[in-house]
């Protein structure tokens, strides 16, 4: 997922969120699919990342 910077250092966790392996670690997470977070949030982040990836 993509997001802004400032708020990648409150995401990410090491628990949920993770910083994002494949892509620049400055903007971008990975969110895990345990069940551990809501599928509403889920669907939600992939909005506001689509959003941000599209501009």
């Amino acid at each position: 997922m993509k997001t802004n910077s400032k708020e990648i250092e409150s995401i990410v966790d090491d628990q949920k969120y993770f910083p994002g392996y494949h892509m620049n670690k400055k903007h971008w997470y990975t969110i895990c699919l345990d069940g551990s977070v809501p599928l509403e949030e889920i669907l939600q982040r992939i909005d506001t990342s689509y959003k941000l990836s599209t501009k």
